[in-house]
């Protein structure tokens, strides 16, 4: 009897392990049938982007920082939207100029050398995703 022991625990955990298989196979061939959801359109917009680094606040009370994106009042990236910048990374859009031309963007940088190094240049925005509008100073 003892010889069969341990055959006889692992015939049991083998049932165990494929008793919910048996019972849910027709529902699993229609999880494996269904098609994935289609992904979502990114939407990429070409821009001529200046770097500015100012301390402070804007005109909204939204704190400058790391991150932080000025966009053309008549621009197609929304306001407050999580944003890829490929020369930049990612960041939002925090405010709105209208002296910006709609294909302009101003990207904040920490370092006030980094400024004219950037300069400014051709790049490409992905608009990822709506956001929150940033906490306000008091």
């Amino acid at each position: 009897m003892r010889k069969f022991m341990p055959t006889i625990a692992v015939l049991f955990l083998m049932l165990a392990l494929l008793f919910p298989t048996l019972i849910y196979a027709d529902k699993i061939d229609e999880i494996a049938i269904t098609e994935p959801p289609e992904p979502q359109q990114v939407q990429i917009i070409k821009v001529r982007a200046t770097a500015f680094n100012e301390y402070g606040h804007d005109s909204n009370g939204i704190d400058y920082g790391p991150g932080y994106v000025i966009i053309s009042s008549q621009s197609e990236i929304p306001i407050y939207s999580l944003l890829d910048i490929d020369v930049y990374g990612p960041c939002q859009a925090v405010a709105t100029s209208d002296r910006l031309a709609k294909d302009e963007i101003q990207l904040w940088y920490n370092a006030p050398s980094k400024v004219p190094m950037f300069g400014q240049q051709e790049a490409f925005v992905r608009v990822l995703e709506e956001g929150d509008r940033p906490e306000t100073r008091d």
